[in-house]
Parts: C-alpha cells; sequence; structure tokens
C-alpha cells in the first residue's frame, strides 16, 4: 500500500506504528522469541531423572484430550526462562538455561498435579486440571517466589484458562502462548493472563506475516472477549480495508469512533476509506477532524494537501503539504505532492526545488524526474539537465506516452528534430496526444531541407 492503504493507522498500543509500511519490522518486544513461530524447535527432553514425566507438545495435547477430558476447567501456564549469559548447565545443547529452574518448573507441576510439556529450549507449559486464570496466575507467583531472588533467572509467565468464549480445550497450550507473547511487553518477572490484547498482537503478528484472513480472525475473537477494544476494532477496519471490503472497513471505524470519539487513528482510517470509495469531501471533513485533535500527523496532513489539491484548492493544499515535507523530510512522495502544488501556484522555482529533492529520496521516481524536466523546459533553461532528466524518465517507465512527449519536447527545443519526431510518434502510439508536436516537428524538418 504504497499511499494507497498504507495509510491506514495501526494500532498504536501494540506496535507504535502506522499499518501497511513496507518499512515496518515484525514486532520486537527486547529478547522475546516469537513463540508461535518457534513452537517445534524444542530439542529432545533431558535424559535426567529429573524430567522423566516431561512430554512434548503433541504429548501435552494428547493428555489434554484423554486424561483431562472429564475436567470441566483448566489452567495452562507458559513459562519462559530467559538465558543467563555465562550459566553453565549439564545440557551443552542449551547454554544459559538452569537446570535448577528447570528442576523447579517440574516440581510445581507435581505438587499440583499438573502435566507439563517443553515447547521450545526455554519454553515450557504445565496444564492442572481443575484451575481457573486466578489459580493460575497464584501457581505461577509462588514459582517466581520459589527462587530467591538474587539467584532466580527471570521467568516470564503467560496463563490461560479453559473454557474461554468457543475455544476447543487443546487450544488452552496455544493461548497460553499467545499469553507468554503478550508478556513479553512488560519484560521477566511478570504475569500475564491471556486476553483481548493478547488477540490483538497475535492478529498483529498474522497481519505482519501477510495472514490477513488469520488476522481478522484473531481480531474477531479479541472482540468476543471485549466488545468494546477500540484497538481491535480499528486492527479489524484496517484488515478489511487491505482486502478492499470497505463496507465492513468503514462500519468497524465507525464503531471505534462511536466507543471513543476522540480516537484520531478510527477517525482518519474512515476518512482514508471515504476517499477509496470516492467520497472526497467527507473523507477531507474526518481528516480535518483529526488534524483538530491531533496536529501534524504526517499521513492526516499530507492527504488533506492531497485532497485540495484534487478539489482545486492549490493555495489551501500549500500549507498542509509544506507542513507534511518537515513533518516527514524522507518521503517522496511528500515533496512530489507539493511540487505539484507549488507548480499549480506558478511558483516554478520552488516547484523545481521540491521536485528535487522527490528525485533526491527516490531517485526511480520517474514521474518526478518527467516533471523536473517538464519546469526546466518551460524556463527554457539548462535544456541538457532536462533531456537528462526526461531520457531517465523514459528509461523508468518506457510503456509511459507522457513521458515521451515530453522528452520530444526537448529534444524539439534542442532543435534535434529526428530525435524529436521519433519520440512524439512513439507518444502517439501509446495513446498521448501528441498530433500537433508531430506535424510541427514534421514542418520544421521540411523547413530546415529547404534552407
Amino acid at each position: 500500500m504504497a499511499r494507497h492503504s498504507s495509510d491506514l493507522f495501526k494500532n498504536r498500543s501494540t506496535t507504535q506504528e502506522f499499518l501497511f509500511s513496507p518499512s515496518d519490522g515484525v514486532i520486537d518486544s527486547g529478547n522475546t522469541p516469537n513463540a508461535l513461530t518457534s513452537r517445534d524447535d524444542a530439542a529432545a527432553p533431558h535424559a535426567d531423572a529429573h524430567f522423566s514425566d516431561m512430554l512434548d507438545r503433541q504429548g501435552l495435547i494428547h493428555a489434554i484430550d484423554t486424561c483431562m477430558a472429564s475436567a470441566s476447567s483448566l489452567c495452562a501456564i507458559a513459562v519462559r526462562i530467559d538465558r543467563a549469559a555465562g550459566v553453565k548447565t549439564d545440557n551443552p545443547q542449551e547454554p544459559g538455561i538452569p537446570e535448577d529452574a528447570v528442576i523447579s518448573i517440574a516440581a510445581h507441576c507435581r505438587t499440583h498435579k499438573g502435566t507439563w510439556a517443553k515447547i521450545a529450549p526455554d519454553r515450557f507449559i504445565g496444564v492442572f486440571p481443575h484451575h481457573t486464570a486466578g489459580d493460575g496466575q497464584v501457581l505461577a507467583q509462588e514459582l517466581l517466589d520459589a527462587f530467591p531472588e538474587e539467584n532466580s533467572p527471570p521467568f516470564t509467565f503467560g496463563v490461560a484458562a479453559y473454557p474461554t468464549i468457543n475455544y476447543a480445550r487443546t487450544q488452552i497450550v496455544e493461548n497460553a502462548e499467545k499469553a507468554l507473547e503478550h508478556a513479553g511487553f512488560f519484560g521477566p518477572g511478570t504475569i500475564t493472563v491471556f486476553d483481548a490484547v493478547s488477540l490483538n498482537i497475535s492478529g498483529d503478528r498474522h497481519y505482519q506475516a501477510g495472514d490477513i484472513t488469520g488476522a481478522i480472525e484473531e481480531y474477531k475473537k479479541g472482540l468476543l472477549l471485549d466488545p468494546a477494544d477500540v484497538n481491535l476494532h480499528n486492527s479489524l477496519g484496517v484488515c478489511h480495508g487491505v482486502l478492499k471490503d470497505y463496507s465492513n472497513a468503514l462500519s468497524a471505524f465507525e464503531n471505534a469512533i462511536w466507543l471513543a470519539p476522540e480516537e484520531v487513528m478510527a477517525i482518519y482510517n474512515k476518512g482514508y476509506i471515504l476517499l477509496l470509495t470516492g467520497n472526497r469531501e467527507a473523507a477531507l471533513a474526518c481528516f480535518l477532524e483529526a488534524d483538530a485533535r491531533e496536529p501534524d500527523v504526517f499521513e492526516v496532513i499530507f492527504h488533506i494537501g492531497q485532497v485540495y489539491i484534487e478539489m482545486g484548492e492549490a493555495t489551501k493544499a500549500r500549507p498542509y503539504l509544506e507542513a507534511a515535507t518537515r513533518a516527514n523530510n524522507r518521503s517522496g512522495a511528500a515533496f512530489k505532492s507539493f511540487g505539484a502544488c507549488l507548480d499549480k501556484l506558478g511558483l516554478t522555482r520552488e516547484a523545481i526545488q521540491a521536485y528535487k529533492s522527490a528525485v533526491k529520496i527516490n531517485p526511480g521516481d520517474a514521474e518526478s524526474l518527467s516533471l523536473l524536466g517538464r519546469l526546466y523546459i518551460e524556463r527554457r533553461e539548462s535544456l541538457d539537465v532536462a533531456s537528462v532528466l526526461c531520457e531517465q524518465s523514459v528509461r523508468l517507465s518506457p510503456d509511459n506516452g507522457l513521458f515521451r512527449h515530453r522528452l520530444g519536447h526537448v529534444y524539439l527545443n534542442q532543435g534535434r528534430l529526428d530525435h524529436a519526431l521519433a519520440e512524439f510518434e512513439l507518444a502517439a502510439a501509446l495513446g498521448h496526444d501528441s498530433q500537433s508536436q508531430i506535424e510541427e516537428t514534421q514542418d520544421r524538418m521540411m523547413a530546415s531541407k529547404a534552407s
């Protein structure tokens, strides 16, 4: 989504970014690995007798389906042991994972009649029949307290319970991992219970992996847990926008605004959907409202300027586009739009500077190169520079008739009539109206021969 769907805002409560930006990375919560993408990397169980009852993931799921099938409630506790540099262990394949920490987890599970499994080299899950999420928090705290603070390796806990909405019994394992992922935002020594925010974070992971459908499912489940979560409504709307399901996207953003009228992201996103569906005036009203609530947000002021340009209001557009170049001085699109605005206002010299900035940021911007060449032609100066710019634009976009037409004008002004005629004819073949220029060039060629 390059100035397309990429302009929809991201949920600030998790990634603190705008959604759909190609430069966005995967959420990084410090030293927290992605539990959901490394679930199959657990090493073989220790041979030590301390861990003879330790299962793997599939064994744990089987136990939930069989041994715990009659339990009306379950609690799962996912625990990560942060690797401690320099700590010696009995297992050379797992440096930095203190053996006494694993022994403590095993003992705790046995004491409370839980079944436990290793799901990664540094992560374990215990499942306890007839326990609630509240019980799980107590058990996790007991495990934390079992280690003297000066000796304790940092534990991080994620807790999930069954039943929870419409999840199957065995999905408690995955939900505990999502809670652990959520806990990574708070750091070691914390205990986090699976909730709507856990699903928002999980949905973000799906989105960033390109799985928009999976993200939608996570956000919808999050809304079953907390129908009033504004971030989930906004994130859901963003995904519908990506899929061009504009009706559902608009509905999601309106729900977010109804729940939190001051929510700038949802107001802006509603405006962007309205813009995509052709309702320019209503879109502008949303953008202006968003700017009034939180001034100088790049995406907002950029689009205010863009809409004013489309409405023929270059004077109104100018301050917003100029502010957009200050808000993000690495946005080639902002400088290109600012250049177009200045051009419409007859400020050719200033427009040239704006287009130069756009090309400096993005040397492959064929449109800015061509527009810059056109302005040099109009000023009747630096025709050699104009030809270089227009030639480069044509190399980048050889099938663009307008770019070839402009290159023909450069050649015509340089007196390179054969080259000009060839470019005008190619432009016409590509659908641009260059017939009068073809005739003018032909007339000049005949006059030149006659003289």
